[in-house]
């Protein structure tokens, strides 16, 4: 059951005249979930590279730096199965208003402690990981709730249009925080951070819709989570997509060390980082139109593997390039063979999975992911601290193509799977 009383546009399960690609922002309550997800988005992106930028600036370790990526993502490790069950517990409307309201204090904190001039390695830290383990927590309420705001006609549109948004932020808000690094200091970007939130929260408030799951709440219990284990181990064809994108994270994880890059290798500044960081955005939305346009593909599993072994040659690319626009080209390319493994692996996994199964299955999928940038940052921060940025990007090309053909050997029914 849908609301439909705060529709602009026809109501019901289907709608009359063809759907256009901007008919969900015709619906009042998804507008102001859209605004949501957009100021929440594009205020974690720019604290993350605020933070990234100031710990190198006040460290100068690319170990630091390193393990700064590490508490950015070791929330989704700990709260990535828990926010999932909080998005199917809780009242969604109310979640997100006081995980949004709470994630202020962490970008107004680290504002203030930069103009005072008193902040340290370990309160960047410390404040990501309460900010980050608040974006955790909120997160999967946000996509859960927006079905209940549009028709079921309309509820493709509406999911691909909040991917698209997700994407475009990762473009724009490091070009933001950036240009704001350079103008007045990286305490503007952390206290735009906190501003960005306000709307986010008063937009959610403002939605008609009750935001109350429906239907008897669902549990998680122990037993439940370990099925979803052993229906990935039992999958050979998940699980082959799962070890592909391990070891290709595993040994590939570059974002952690772009900042390094940006000053050492191209010295081009924060504007210059933040062109950096937004160059994979580009190459993801390239990567995700041309699947769009493509439609159906067959092979997914050869797609998903061709797609890994060009990320690692990107990788190598990066590493060997010596101007800031070769090193933009490649970590644009990185994002445009990232961003078609991921929809594959995704695919496959809906494909696979039965229904009763799809939700944990996407938990675990979620959580495998950030689990592994978590590691891989601490393995570029330290590759980069013995061999220099440029020589880290290079061997862990050659490791993450080695283990592309490895997993090849060990699991060959990838390179044969076929979609029905």
């Amino acid at each position: 059951m849908h609301v439909t009383a705060d529709l602009d546009i026809p109501s019901g399960g289907h709608t009359r005249g063809p759907i256009r690609p901007w008919s969900s922002l015709l619906i009042r309550d998804y507008r102001l979930i859209f605004v949501t997800i957009l100021c929440a988005n594009t205020a974690n992106h720019m604290r993350n590279v605020a933070s990234l930028y100031q710990v190198y600036q006040l460290s100068g370790s690319s170990v630091q730096l390193g393990l700064a990526g590490f508490f950015q993502a070791l929330p989704f490790i700990i709260f990535g199965l828990f926010g999932g069950v909080l998005a199917d517990a809780s009242n969604r409307k109310k979640l997100i208003a006081i995980t949004h309201t709470c994630n202020v204090v962490p970008g107004l904190a680290l504002g203030i402690l930069t103009i005072t001039g008193d902040v340290q390695v370990w309160h960047v830290n410390a404040l990501n990981i309460i900010a980050s383990s608040l974006q955790v927590l909120g997160g999967p309420a946000r996509q859960a709730i927006i079905p209940s705001l549009v028709p079921q006609s309309h509820l493709l549109n509406a999911i691909t249009m909040a991917t698209l948004l997700m994407q475009g932020s990762q473009l724009t808000a490091p070009v933001i925080a950036g240009f704001l690094i350079d103008l007045f200091g990286v305490q503007a970007s952390y206290l735009a951070d906190a501003a960005l939130l306000l709307p986010s929260v008063l937009s959610v408030l403002l939605i008609h819709a009750s935001g109350q799951p429906q239907g008897e709440r669902r549990q998680i219990r122990w037993r439940s989570l370990i099925d979803g284990f052993e229906f990935l181990w039992h999958t050979r064809i998940i699980l082959s997509l799962l070890v592909l994108d391990f070891f290709a994270v595993l040994f590939g994880f570059y974002r952690p060390i772009l900042p390094i890059f940006a000053d050492v290798v191209f010295k081009v500044g924060a504007r210059g980082l933040g062109l950096l960081y937004s160059a994979p955005a580009i190459g993801a939305l390239i990567g995700s139109a041309i699947l769009l346009s493509v439609g159906d593909i067959k092979r997914k599993g050869a797609v998903s593997i061709i797609a890994t072994l060009a990320f690692a040659l990107s990788l190598g690319f990066l590493g060997l390039s010596k101007s800031f626009w070769m090193g933009l080209l490649a970590v644009g390319a990185l994002g445009f063979n990232d961003a078609i493994s991921v929809a594959i692996r995704r695919t496959v996994v809906q494909i696979l999975a039965p229904d009763d199964m799809r939700g944990r299955a996407t938990s675990f999928l979620t959580v495998f992911a950030q689990t592994t940038n978590g590691i891989g940052a601490v393995i570029a921060g330290a590759g980069a601290a013995l061999l220099g940025a440029p020589d880290a990007a290079l061997a862990g090309s050659v490791l993450c193509a080695l283990t592309v053909f490895a997993t090849c050997w060990a699991l060959p029914q990838l390179w044969r799977y076929r979609a029905a």
